[in-house]
């Protein structure tokens, strides 16, 4: 749903972000440790309104709910921080979020102009393995649902890199100790391992060399009392069409009896020396 009702809930939202941050809502454990993850069913979330048994998020998809709440959960302690974002888009709710904290944002954008210069405080042209910005610039680098993209090609027609060269720049950027934070769907699109949900493939990615303090969260994986979000059809049909290494069989029973739910994962750089 994109129209006018929408966007006017969307903005009222967004006005009321300091409000929400100042609560500390946030403060509480949210989540259930299993199996070296964070479970984050709906019940917990302090965004599940257990009389009206709802998400307070006003708008969106059940996954677009879930983006803004993870992204609230770990952007709200970015004071005085340098942030980068990957893949900014036209209203990053996380600009928003670091600036209100007292953080600084930049973004980079692989579909916006190449001409424009990079530059601090501002967004320009950039994408996870081609980031224009010195070593060691940022104290945190993080990505609303651009993981799961990062295979595909760039808007120029260009291969582009590697998942492991992405996450390689992203660490060249960090100052030793400094975070990424990625969230991506599960059984919704993108490279096969999101739309399997293959966490083991995915987490294979981040080079023991570079990154150190793994988090894996899952969140929505158990909607409970909230209804199930089924793959929608088009997706479900996209999806299909590339995923070589998984039975189509299994991932379309998936798509159908499952549900899509949201994956984030937290990482600090591994300073020099291991330090």
């Amino acid at each position: 749903m994109h129209g006018p009702k929408n966007s006017l809930v969307r903005m009222m939202y967004r006005l009321n972000t300091r409000r929400r941050l100042a609560r500390n809502e946030w403060d509480t454990q949210y989540w259930e440790e299993r199996d070296g993850q964070r479970i984050i069913p709906c019940r917990r979330c302090p965004k599940f309104d257990a009389k009206r048994t709802e998400c307070v998020v006003p708008f969106g998809t059940p996954l677009r709910k879930c983006v803004v709440a993870a992204t609230e959960a770990h952007l709200r302690d970015t004071r005085g921080m340098r942030v980068l974002e990957l893949g900014y888009a036209r209203h990053s709710y996380g600009k928003r979020i670091i600036e209100l904290c007292g953080g600084s944002w930049t973004g980079i954008e692989p579909l916006v102009d190449r001409s424009r210069p990079a530059a601090l405080g501002s967004g320009s042209y950039g994408h996870a393995g081609e980031i224009p910005f010195p070593d060691e610039t940022f104290d945190l680098v993080f990505g609303n649902q651009t993981l799961e993209h990062w295979g595909e090609p760039l808007p120029d027609g260009t291969q582009a890199p590697t998942y492991r060269e992405c996450l390689a720049e992203i660490s060249r950027v960090l100052k030793p100790g400094g975070r990424v934070y990625l969230d991506a769907p599960i059984h919704l699109h993108g490279h096969e391992m999101f739309v399997a949900g293959d966490t083991e493939r995915i987490l294979a990615l981040f080079d023991g060399g570079l990154w150190s303090g793994i988090v894996v969260e899952r969140w929505r994986s158990e909607p409970a009392p909230l209804p199930r979000y089924p793959t929608p059809e088009g997706d479900a049909r996209d999806a299909l069409l590339n995923i070589p290494s998984y039975d189509a069989a299994k991932i379309a029973d998936l798509q159908v009896n499952g549900t899509v739910w949201l994956l984030t994962i937290t990482a600090a750089k591994v300073a020099r020396g291991g330090q």
